[in-house]
């Protein structure tokens, strides 16, 4: 089925509330899922496939072994790490669908209790590969719509994090890595991406997950030397980057009265990037 023909058909499990259509069984379509995950064509790629799949997933019309072996699939380094170190290439559609359709498989596990450890670990580290190692930040792309797989990764963070099975030193592990992108950039992000990786560290915060000492210590990562007139641009949107990024948790933490203590943390260190 070419690509025209597999969009026509998706329309039509949208338009009938995601009905398995009669042409075709929910397994044969996984091919084409794959096959056109990353498609350049937006509606393709975010309004069927993704929506298609997540519903398919969540209301129990794959079994759990199909589960599994979807979940097998998309963390391979062919579809979650495809292209990965390319600058504004197709291939990041790919990385950013797939990351999409992993943060829906979290999300469904959260409250269905589906996958195994051992496919949670692999969603962890193919994430967190993943956004150590992407360089594509692009949000919309004319033409070919949204790719915004920092964000779509940082998803993926924000409900790891909330998960019974995740070990500490996997939740610290996130932090680090979260931490280690918002610094490495030397231009502002282009889009909402600070907001995004904030949504981890602020949940884990609200979670009180982590040791005080323990969220200090990454906090303490972020100290950057303030704005100074003569500062290199590079440095200086790095700075942008990390206040941004703070700012985004401490109103992540106004939806919490009681985690004073918390905003307090993130406060003294945005006073430290003051200019003097």
């Amino acid at each position: 089925m070419n690509e025209h023909k597999f969009k026509e058909l998706l329309r039509s499990v949208v338009e009938n509330q995601f009905e398995v259509p009669k042409t075709i069984t929910p397994r044969e379509c996984l091919p084409l899922f794959y096959k056109f995950i990353g498609s350049r064509d937006p509606e393709l790629r975010d309004e069927l496939i993704f929506s298609v799949m997540a519903n398919w997933i969540y209301k129990g019309i794959y079994t759990r072994e199909e589960i599994y072996k979807i979940t097998d699939t998309l963390v391979k380094d062919e579809f979650v790490l495809n292209g990965i170190g390319a600058e504004k290439d197709d291939s990041v559609f790919i990385r950013s669908a797939t990351a999409l359709q992993l943060w829906a498989l979290i999300v469904t596990h959260k409250k269905k209790n589906f996958l195994p450890f051992n496919s949670i670990a692999m969603i962890y580290e193919k994430s967190l590969q993943l956004l150590r190692d992407e360089v594509d930040y692009r949000t919309y792309v004319e033409g070919s719509g949204w790719a915004n797989s920092i964000s779509h990764t940082a998803n993926i963070f924000l409900e790891l994090v909330q998960l019974p099975e995740m070990k500490k030193p996997m939740i610290l592990e996130i932090i680090n890595t979260v931490c280690e992108k918002i610094m490495q950039p030397d231009f502002k992000f282009p889009g909402d991406e600070t907001e995004f990786l904030a949504g981890p560290i602020a949940e884990v915060m609200v979670r009180e997950i982590l040791l005080e000492d323990e969220i200090i210590d990454n906090l303490d990562s972020l100290k950057i030397e303030p704005y100074h007139h003569g500062q290199k641009p590079e440095h200086f949107f790095r700075l942008l980057n990390v206040r941004n990024f703070l700012r985004a948790i401490y109103f992540y933490l106004l939806d919490f009265p009681d985690k004073r203590r918390q905003r307090d943390l993130i406060l003294l260190t945005l006073q430290e990037l003051k200019s003097e």
